[in-house]
């Protein structure tokens, strides 16, 4: 019934459901595979479950906002879905670090060091946390693992898979972005 993929993918465009149940049967191992490929290759930590989520993510998108209709050269689907598939795949394992990585349980109050005792220590801590609310959830990561955990530009750029400079720049950019705000605040006079 839909020997031309052309055609095929038409009908998904109108939301024909026996067209979407085809494209999905035909395509799913292609999105399957290219996002376990990318994430191998970019060698992150996943589980099986990761990679279904993934697929089950990149048809759902298709549906929902209408993606295929973007699709210019039709005869470069499977091209199209292996990008779309390797890049979701990689926002996947980003967003699903960093809601690891944002849990309470990673920033530890106790870990802060002041001189002047526990009142200054939760203080500083409540005030660092609301100041850093805004940032970038990469940023916020970065700033608690250098600041809170007291882990090197090296070891944060191995850990997230990001070059070390990025690293650095955020680091730098953001410290001086709190130390401005502490001093205005009145917290920090240095």
């Amino acid at each position: 019934m839909f020997d031309d993929t052309h055609k095929l993918i038409e009908l998904c465009i109108k939301r024909e459901e026996k067209a979407w149940a085809e494209f999905i049967r035909r395509f799913s191992g292609l999105v399957y595979y290219s996002a376990r490929e990318r994430l191998v290759r970019n060698g992150f930590r996943f589980s099986e479950q990761d990679i279904q989520d993934i697929a089950q993510n990149v048809f759902v998108e298709m549906w929902e906002k209408s993606r295929l209709s973007e699709v210019r050269e039709r005869h470069k689907i499977k091209a199209w879905l292996s990008v779309m598939s390797q890049t979701r795949a990689l926002n996947y394992m980003r967003k699903k670090k960093e809601r690891l990585l944002g849990e309470d349980e990673l920033f530890r109050i106790e870990n802060i060091v002041s001189d002047n005792g526990e009142s200054d220590r939760l203080e500083l801590a409540e005030e660092l946390e609301t100041a850093i609310e805004p940032f970038e959830p990469r940023e916020k990561i970065i700033l608690k693992l250098n600041i809170i955990h007291g882990k090197t530009h090296k070891e944060i750029a191995e850990f997230m898979k990001i070059p070390i400079n990025t690293v650095s720049t955020i680091i730098s950019r953001k410290k001086e972005h709190l130390r401005k705000l502490l001093r205005r605040e009145g917290i920090w006079d240095v």
